[in-house]
């Protein structure tokens, strides 16, 4: 598919009231996705259009890429993680947003110092409008937050350091 054909695709979409669109054949694929913001990092200078940043644009042959810097990230914070001997992390089991409450006028649902139960809820993680619960796997201490309230999280990403009790 030519640029300019993709760009005038992706201004049909914009003006529609799609908010989700995917195209395959044999040799390509392309996924517009609106209904999130998504940060989008482009390759190439031509990409820097503002109406273009409205949407994240994924082909296959970037997500090789993608996989290779979450699995390097994840490998790096197993390291970091070695660091702090009686320290564990609860990570983000799936790419979304994180919440560390219910709802905005909600307090949090744990705080540092805080010792919860296996089971207990610590934060949502939103993805494709889904809350997710992200439940502790043993009892313990909460020992720093690490996720940042309203921002994307990766998968494997630290969300909380905690220590077992």
């Amino acid at each position: 598919m030519r640029f300019d054909e993709v760009k005038e695709l992706i201004e049909l979409i914009n003006n529609s009231h799609l908010s989700y669109f995917e195209m395959r054949d044999d040799k390509e694929f392309i996924k517009m996705d609106k209904s999130i913001t998504r940060n989008y990092v482009s390759n190439s200078n031509d990409l820097c259009d503002s109406n273009l940043n409205k949407l994240a644009i994924t082909d296959l042959s970037n997500d090789v890429d993608i996989k290779t810097e979450v699995k390097e990230s994840v490998q790096e914070n197993n390291i970091s993680q070695n660091r702090d001997v009686d320290m564990e992390v609860i990570a983000s089991p799936i790419v979304g947003t994180f919440y560390e409450a219910m709802s905005p006028e909600d307090a949090p649902f744990v705080s540092v110092g805080q010792k919860i139960s296996k089971g207990e809820v610590v934060c949502i993680v939103e993805a494709m409008k889904l809350m997710n619960e992200i439940s502790a796997e043993f009892d313990c201490e909460i020992v720093s937050v690490l996720g940042e309230n309203g921002k994307m999280v990766q998968y494997g990403e630290p969300l909380f350091k905690v220590r077992r009790v």
